[in-house]
């Protein structure tokens, strides 16, 4: 599709290190496969290497152009460990060496930390892991971007219809970060949802905010959370 390629042109062009804490996963094998034989740049498996060979030939999946690292006999780990009791001791949260270095042996935990000392460029895991599991390491070892106040996620589809979004690609963006978003926070998510279709579309957005009520039929207090957060998210756009 024509979003989905422009992206694969991009990174053919400035190739990426991607880390994938799951390197076990016979669909992460799949995609890191696949990523190297794009040409999209290096993937990243986390994991004992045997295991990860013995999931590899089970699938009958080369390994070649791609890394896999054990947390456990990486020579990083010390350093990750004492960065990251660092990291914890700048926000308030005391811990042991001790604790740090357990906490560094988890994949998502050592991956988290390679994105923060820079030796990957992005992190992929969720095949069998709830959100929450993975978005923790990250909160802890990276601050969100500069003038980002509120973290959500963000679906990007591409449809056939060109007719719909912005020549048939739609940026939706939930709140499964936070349960209960305040009015402040909603418009956060809508206006950074659109910075980042407006840098990957190279396009002024349009924003739509849902609720369950259609054009005002029903009246609730969500509604009106939704009406206000529309109205603020154009005064934070304006600026």
């Amino acid at each position: 599709m024509r979003f989905i390629g422009s992206v694969i042109e991009k990174l053919q062009r400035h190739p990426k290190r991607i880390v994938f804490p799951e390197g076990t996963e016979p669909r992460v094998l799949q995609a890191a496969r696949q990523f190297y034989s794009l040409r999209l740049g290096v993937p990243i498996l986390l994991g004992d290497r045997a295991r990860i060979t013995e999931a590899a030939d089970a699938l009958n999946i080369s390994l070649e152009g791609i890394r896999t690292i054990n947390p456990a006999e990486s020579e990083d780990l010390d350093n990750f460990a004492r960065r990251f009791k660092l990291l914890r001791h700048y926000t308030g949260k005391r811990m042991k060496g001790l604790e740090a270095r357990e906490a560094v042996l988890q994949p998502n935990y050592f991956g988290a930390m390679m994105l923060a000392m820079h030796q990957a460029d992005g992190f992929v895991a969720g095949a069998r892991q709830i959100t929450a599991s993975l978005l923790r390491p990250l909160f802890q070892t990276i601050k969100p971007a500069p003038h980002t106040s509120t973290v959500s996620s963000c679906l990007v589809m591409e449809v056939e219809d060109s007719r719909l979004g912005e020549n048939g690609v739609l940026f939706m963006a939930d709140c499964d970060v936070i349960e209960e978003p305040s009015v402040e926070q909603l418009a956060d998510v809508a206006v950074s949802t659109a910075q980042l279709a407006r840098h990957l579309l190279g396009v002024r957005p349009r924003v739509a905010m849902l609720s369950f009520s259609t054009k005002g039929s029903a009246s609730h207090r969500s509604v009106g959370k939704v009406q206000a957060a529309t109205a603020l998210a154009e005064k934070k756009a304006s600026k």
